[in-house]
């Protein structure tokens, strides 16, 4: 199933809190090194789906899709020991409008299709999308 709609459904409005209300149930921590969130390990098994409703519809992230690969937490200055997540807050410098987006973890989960002369934006699942072992 394909979604068409405006390209501002991506973001989520940072006066939404959506960030904080993450953050407080994952019980994550903020990472002043990565600037991301962290997790220890013990706690992925308690990590439930993020859900995006989207003109209708709705996409899910599962646990896996919210991590970031295991192998890169030294590469962005993190440590081995935890976990760090996808979901990332932009702040009100960036807009007053839009402080949040379902980026990269997003797309690679799902396809998508920009048609930048009507101004709409297709999604559509993937062999990846409910995935458990790529992160």
């Amino acid at each position: 199933m394909l979604f068409h709609g405006s390209y501002k459904i991506c973001v989520l409005s940072h006066t939404l809190g959506a960030y904080q209300r993450y953050a407080k149930a994952t019980d994550a921590v903020y990472d002043n090194t990565t600037e991301l969130l962290r997790i220890p390990f013990a706690y992925y098994k308690n990590l439930r789906s993020l859900f995006f409703t989207v003109d209708g519809t709705t996409y899910e992230l599962n646990a896996n899709a919210q991590i970031i690969p295991r192998e890169f937490n030294t590469l962005i200055g993190g440590d081995a020991d935890h976990l760090y997540l996808v979901v990332f807050d932009l702040g009100p410098k960036i807009s007053k409008k839009m402080s949040f987006i379902a980026g990269m973890a997003f797309l690679q989960r799902y396809y998508s299709v920009y048609d930048n002369d009507c101004r709409r934006v297709g999604f559509a699942r993937t062999r990846f999308t409910n995935a458990t072992d790529i992160n």
